[in-house]
């Protein structure tokens, strides 16, 4: 079971704006991140750092709160195994149907930039967008709002790519999420083996020198050096492996979690199933029909009642202005 994966992180001043896309373009150095893929990934929007807040700043309205969401950072990909039988086809398809996600709900005007990054073991998309309104306002509110909406919004991206194998999380679950930024970092470093140390390796390297004269004529570490050196990268390859555990931990604990959702629905459903057991389909129909009934005549009753008090509060009203009258 794979699923479609969307997250939305709010951007409040233009140095967290700027930090955020700096990593997007790899600006700054990204340590989960594959150099020699880095030209594999794609910038959709903008080509550069400069160019996106260019674009940010064209825009953000003049006049604006202080605390003002400036920019929703969204990442977006899909479970690790759905990449490893998705063809290409369905890789772009994914893609752009993100992307025009992104358009469909904040506008292609207010889409700063997106960029496909393939540089990682998991593919995604990173993009940034300006919460702006028709009528010109900032306002993440409105776009992402409270949890229900969030929720919706889990609801409606998972829609739009479902016919590419992939499924929106229960709703409602009492799953957790990992953050994203931690998750992609285990699963980046988790297929790394534990690093083989050749005899090269443990004899005393060379080292940049502290006084002039190991500056001039070269400086060899110590055995308190050597040690340090070997730890350091043991540490820093058996690290992810450790990250790694934790992950499928999780996974784990949000599978029980998930299959303890699934229980308590079913016996929702069991409790609402319960008074028509017994019943033919015919008496199950009538109870229906007699509930919709009901319920319309309930529906009528209340617009009646309000109708009342709308009327005897427009007497009152009326009365009060004759009075004024009279009394002019």
């Amino acid at each position: 079971m794979a699923f479609a994966i969307m997250r939305a992180k709010k951007l409040n001043s233009m140095g967290t704006v700027a930090a955020a896309l700096q990593h997007c373009y790899r600006d700054r150095e990204t340590p989960n991140a594959d150099q020699e893929r880095t030209p594999d990934n794609d910038h959709l929007a903008a080509r550069s750092t400069d160019e996106a807040m260019g674009k940010l700043r064209e825009r953000l309205p003049e006049k604006r709160r202080k605390d003002a969401v400036l920019a929703v950072e969204y990442v977006m990909s899909a479970s690790p195994e759905w990449w490893q039988t998705a063809s290409a086809d369905q890789q772009r398809e994914f893609f752009k149907r993100s992307t025009e996600w992104l358009a469909d709900k904040y506008g292609a005007e207010n889409v700063v930039t997106a960029t496909i990054h393939r540089d990682e073991l998991t593919p995604h998309l990173s993009a940034f967008v300006v919460p702006r309104t028709a009528d010109g306002r900032l306002s993440a509110k409105e776009f992402i709002g409270n949890r229900t909406k969030m929720s919706q919004d889990q609801t409606s991206y998972a829609e739009r790519v479902a016919d590419l194998g992939l499924e929106r999380g229960i709703e409602g679950s009492r799953a957790t999420h990992q953050r994203v930024k931690t998750h992609y970092g285990a699963i980046q470093q988790a297929g790394r083996d534990v690093p083989h140390l050749t005899p090269d390796e443990l004899k005393p390297q060379k080292v940049k020198g502290v006084s002039l004269a190991e500056k001039v004529f070269g400086a060899v570490e110590t055995v308190e050096g050597v040690a340090q050196r070997l730890n350091a990268k043991i540490m820093g390859s058996v690290q992810p492996m450790a990250e790694k555990a934790a992950v499928s931990a999780q996974n784990e604990r949000r599978a029980k979690e998930l299959r303890e959702t699934l229980a308590q629905q079913q016996k929702r459903l069991q409790a609402l199933q319960e008074p028509f057991k017994g019943l033919s389909k015919d008496q199950v129909a009538g109870l229906i029909r007699q509930a919709v009934k009901l319920r319309q005549e309930n529906e009528q009753e209340k617009q009646e009642r309000a109708q009342q008090i709308k009327e005897r509060f427009k007497a009152k009203r009326e009365r009060e202005r004759s009075d004024r009258s009279r009394g002019r």
